[in-house]
């Protein structure tokens, strides 16, 4: 179990990482006297990234700790599609909650896409399909 938390950890923070670049080269774009708003929103989507940089740290010491078998988080087997799509629908419903723009905006909106992936990826390794790209799903 510890090694889909890690990935599901490892995804979080990916996607963070995305929609944290994408504030900030929209904040670049705009004159100094209008980025307060922008920077306050980068600095907390900061912080939810070292939340999810800590949760990582947590989970690989657990591992480390239990003597788990695992091997990169990469091929670890995803998660049941009952759960990411229970997960995908609330994450929808907090996005739509959140005002735009907003860093809760984009941590939901991270979270849907990322859901949104992950179920892609357990439903074409339960029905034996590749993805997109035409690799087999891990």
């Amino acid at each position: 179990m510890t090694e889909q938390e890690l990935r599901v950890a490892s995804d979080n923070f990916l996607t963070r990482i995305e929609r944290l670049h994408a504030l900030e080269e929209l904040k670049r774009e705009l004159p100094p006297a209008e980025t307060a708003d922008v920077a306050r929103e980068v600095e907390a989507l900061t912080r939810e990234i070292l939340d999810w940089a800590a949760r990582q740290t947590e989970l690989a010491e657990d591992i480390l700790r239990t003597g788990e078998a695992a091997g990169p988080i990469a091929t670890a087997p995803p998660r049941a599609l009952a759960v990411v799509l229970a997960e995908w629908r609330a994450a929808e419903r907090a996005l739509a909650a959140e005002q735009p723009a907003t860093a809760a905006w984009e941590s939901a909106r991270a979270d849907v896409d990322r859901l949104r992936n992950e179920y892609a990826r357990a439903y074409h390794a339960q029905v034996g399909t590749p993805t997109r790209s035409g690799e087999p799903a891990r």
